[in-house]
């Protein structure tokens, strides 16, 4: 009998000790099926692609040669993701293979068993027809007014695709009058004679197969260098010069700073960017190549709407974090979008500044916790959602370096990427990492926060007191107070708190909370008159915190603590209060602010007062345009004494601000609506021509019907989503619907852009209720050429309004 059998004998006869009930705990985590990685056969190394769109036809004919090595022997099948895709033929080296389409997927029946020696080669010829994945825009517009695009940001559906890194080649010949965007290096321009060109790109660098772009369409560019000198490649529309700038500030700043934070160089040849038409996100990371939603191409006026600075440099660390490092599986998908979501944020902080930093951690709080109140999923979860890979993940890492220190953080992200560049990761991979580079195990904190839901509720009391050497003391007491099980328990974190007095000085500690109840002790000898207390000054944790304060303390903290974002806080607590009780403090509290968060805070509590016109006269001549969106916003009804002051937002250096304006001037004083009108008939706006979506429907309301043809047109498929969007939303407010608005509302419902679809599904159900517009809906519905699928979704969704 062997020595382990033995031993096992005796432990179960009992006559060695062998104690379960030492254990402390049993350690339990939330159950993920999608927390394998998939099987693969074969390691991809090479792609070379020739591909010819047609933009008449809404296809791509296409020849890809894909070069692999297996990975172990007697491999007879490989599985290809082949969505619309017509294949002709199928070679494995010079022999042809048999393969089966069904619905989504081909299986290739490879003429022999390979083994695991020497490279091989599969070659696909096809016709990809691939809406939805890769889209052929404005080609049928019947009025040609919308731009002409071919665009997508994964390869589904224009080539044949299995999961892989690998290099790759490709060729995309088109009409010479458009041009031609996709991944690494452009090699060659060659003119074919007969009015084409063909494009070639090459990848030396391995990389995601996922992620590869194609956009093809009438564009400019500029090369430029990046502050840590990689050429850039910037495109926008012909005649959009001046959107340049707004749209690229500070992208060739990232690079330097991402250089400096990651202590990592930037990994590919060069990097280049495009604006598409009808983009259903606002940007998509591809390898070397962004592309995003023109709606960020933006002139000066679009820039107070919603610039492109976070998105780029979201964006652009995925080069780093998503295509040099690529995550593994579903459950590690926060390894790509948290550090992407986290380093645009400090971005945000290096040329913006702090409060704009706390400003975005504050937006991700919200979403997060907001999110924990319908489930528990933790960060890395497949299931934990767009609140947890993106913004929780974010604020994990803030907490990471939060609980490492700066260095330490910093020397530890170098050694991942240095460790992983070019190859495949999974959470565990991050964890070894820092331990190998700082020798700091941090299991305990990724057990916390990544593996585990929840965050610490936090229940804060302080109380004065005299020490038994006689010492006056002040103790702040902390209660955690979530729910704990199996899968939340108790947090550990060290958490700062501050006592300030009345004379200016204060009382930092910093002390490890990890018990159910904790109490910290901050002697008081001199008996400093207490001003106020924090509890984790700057909100390092993420966290939800009751501490109860007076009024006369949280006046003291929204007016004196040195950080917005506990300013903030006090803010709101003052909500509470009735304006007599505040007003005073409030309007030195506007005096002292300079951020757009904490003013239009203050704007909000007091827009009703009648006492307050004063504050509401220097909010309509901030120089901040969020400020003075923050007042337009917040009015119900404009006072006649502060008419002119709205009046001059009607030519405001933001569009969101003229079109509230417009439309608050015009119910204030109905009277002088057509002088509105006129001042601002030649504004169109941003984004989705939204001041002119506004005059028309003001206009139509107001009894002009003959602009009711030039609304119902911009709900056509000739605009772009956003147009057509505000233009159907002005339609139901209008409660106008004809027999061309309800063809371009049919089509706006089948349309592949989810967030035109769905929004336009609304509206059909809000007009189908009413009778004389379902017959005029049901009508042109059997009058379009629709197909059976298409007929039938218009129909069960007239029927889901009854």
């Amino acid at each position: 009998m062997s020595v382990k059998r033995i031993v096992a004998y005796l432990i179960i006869a009992g006559i060695l000790p062998f104690r379960l009930s030492g254990q402390e705990k049993t350690v339990t985590w939330l159950y993920d099926r999608h927390d394998s990685p998939a099987a693969t056969e074969v390691d991809i190394l090479h792609l070379n692609l020739n591909i010819r769109p047609l933009s008449d036809q809404g296809v791509i004919e296409g020849r890809a040669v894909f070069s692999f090595l297996p990975l172990r022997g007697k491999i007879d099948s490989l599985a290809f993701y082949t969505p619309r895709m017509a294949i002709s033929s199928i070679i494995m080296d010079d022999t042809g293979c048999r393969f089966i389409s069904s619905g989504d997927q081909t299986i290739v029946y490879l003429p022999r068993h390979i083994i695991p020696q020497g490279f091989q080669r599969l070659t696909f010829v096809y016709t990809g027809a691939p809406s939805g994945h890769c889209n052929f825009i404005g080609w049928d517009d019947p009025a040609d007014i919308k731009r002409k695009q071919i665009w997508a940001h994964r390869p589904f559906g224009w080539i044949p695709y299995r999961d892989d890194r690998l290099t790759c080649d490709i060729r995309v010949t088109f009409d010479s009058q458009y041009k031609v965007f996709t991944n690494g290096e452009r090699v060659s321009v060659t003119d074919d004679g007969n009015g084409n060109l063909t494009w070639h790109y090459r990848m030396n660098r391995e990389h995601p197969f996922f992620s590869t772009a194609l956009v093809i369409g009438e564009y400019e560019y500029r090369s430029l260098t990046a502050a840590d000198s990689t050429p850039l490649e910037l495109w926008y529309y012909p005649g959009w010069e001046d959107h340049f700038e707004p749209t690229y500030r500070y992208t060739r700043e990232m690079f330097g700073f991402l250089q400096s934070e990651l202590r990592f160089p930037y990994p590919y040849e060069l990097y280049r960017e495009a604006p598409v038409t009808d983009y259903t996100y606002a940007a998509m990371e591809t390898t070397t190549s962004t592309v995003f939603g023109d709606y960020l191409l933006i002139d000066p006026r679009g820039f107070w709407g919603r610039n492109f600075i976070n998105v780029n440099a979201h964006e652009l660390v995925h080069q780093w974090f998503g295509n040099c490092i690529s995550h593994m599986k579903p459950s590690d998908v926060w390894l790509t979008e948290s550090f992407a979501t986290y380093y645009a944020k400090l971005f945000e902080r290096y040329m913006l500044g702090e409060e704009q930093y706390q400003y975005v951690r504050l937006k991700e709080m919200e979403e997060v916790l907001a999110a924990s109140e319908k489930d528990g999923f933790p960060v890395g979860h497949s299931s934990g959602g767009r609140a947890r890979i993106y913004f929780k993940g974010s604020l994990v890492l803030d907490m990471m370096r939060y609980v490492m220190g700066d260095e330490e953080f910093k020397t530890a992200i170098k050694h991942y990427l240095e460790s992983f560049q070019f190859g495949i990761v999974q959470t565990t991979d991050l964890e070894k990492a820092i331990f190998g580079a700082t020798g700091i195990p941090m299991d305990w904190f990724f057990d916390q926060w990544i593996r585990r839901g929840g965050e610490p509720h936090y229940q804060v009391a302080r109380e004065t007191f005299i020490r038994a050497d006689g010492i006056p003391c002040i103790r702040i007491t902390v209660r955690q107070t979530q729910e704990t099980g199996s899968l939340t328990g108790l947090f550990r974190m060290p958490v700062e708190s501050e006592v300030h007095y009345i004379d200016g000085t204060f009382e930092n500690r910093k002390e490890w909370i990890e018990q159910d109840i904790h109490e910290i002790i901050i002697p008081n000898p001199q008996e400093r008159t207490i001003d106020y207390v924090l509890f984790d000054p700057g909100h390092h944790l993420l966290k939800k915190v009751i501490f109860g304060k007076t009024r006369e303390e949280w006046s003291a903290q929204a007016l004196r603590a040195p950080g917005m974002i506990d300013r903030y806080e006090a803010l709101l607590a003052l909500d509470a209060y009735a304006p007599d009780d505040k007003r005073d403090l409030l309007k030195q509290c506007f005096l002292r602010e300079s951020f757009h968060l904490n003013k239009g805070e203050i704007i909000r509590q007091l827009s009703g007062d009648s006492l307050s016109v004063e504050l509401m006269t220097w909010a309509a001549r901030d120089p901040d345009a969020l400020v003075r969106r923050a007042l337009l916003e917040s009015t119900d009804s404009i006072p006649s004494s502060m008419k002119t002051s709205y009046e001059k937002m009607l030519q405001d250096s933001c569009y969101i601000n003229t079109g509230l304006a417009l439309s608050l001037l015009c119910r204030s004083f109905p009277e002088e609506t057509g002088r509105y009108l006129d001042l601002t008939s030649h504004e169109t706006g941003w984004r989705g021509m939204n001041i002119r979506i506004q005059w028309l429907e003001i206009a139509i309301g107001t009894g002009n019907e003959e602009h009711i043809a030039e609304l119902v047109s911009y709900c056509s498929s000739s605009y772009e989503f956003e147009t057509r969007k505000n233009a159907l939303a002005a339609l139901q407010r209008l409660n106008y619907l004809d027999g061309s608005a309800a063809a371009h509302l049919i089509d706006a419902c089948l349309y592949f852009n989810f967030r035109l679809n769905q929004a336009a599904r609304e509206h059909l159900k809000y007009f189908s209720k009413q009778n004389r517009h379902r017959e005029t809906i049901v009508q042109t519905c059997r009058e379009m050429t629709l197909s059976t699928s298409e007929r039938n979704t218009i129909f069960k969704l007239i029927e889901e309004s009854p």
